[in-house]
């Protein structure tokens, strides 16, 4: 079974945001999450691979869901738009 965790960097990241953005996010992390328990996840999400073990899903056309998947533990790391996750790679370790 997956753990699911949030890093502070994911909370931080969501705050600034506009309420509609928020509510969102809020919705594809959970259909996601509920997704990767069912062992099916819809081409819909744009699961992509960005490093050895960081990933991405989009939210919309502008935001981005960073997240670390290691074995049975997935940390979501960053929402943002593209050059904002460019800049969380470049120094994410």
């Amino acid at each position: 079974m997956l753990q699911f965790a949030f890093a502070a960097s994911f909370a931080r990241s969501v705050k600034g945001l506009r309420p509609n953005d928020k509510i969102g996010i809020q919705r594809q992390v959970d259909a996601f999450m509920l997704a990767l328990d069912a062992r099916q996840i819809p081409a819909g999400f744009g699961l992509k691979k960005l490093a050895a073990s960081v990933w991405e899903i989009r939210t919309d056309l502008a935001l981005r869901v960073i997240f670390q998947w290691e074995g049975d533990s997935l940390t979501f790391l960053l929402v943002g738009n593209h050059n904002e996750v460019r800049q969380f790679l470049k120094h994410y370790g």
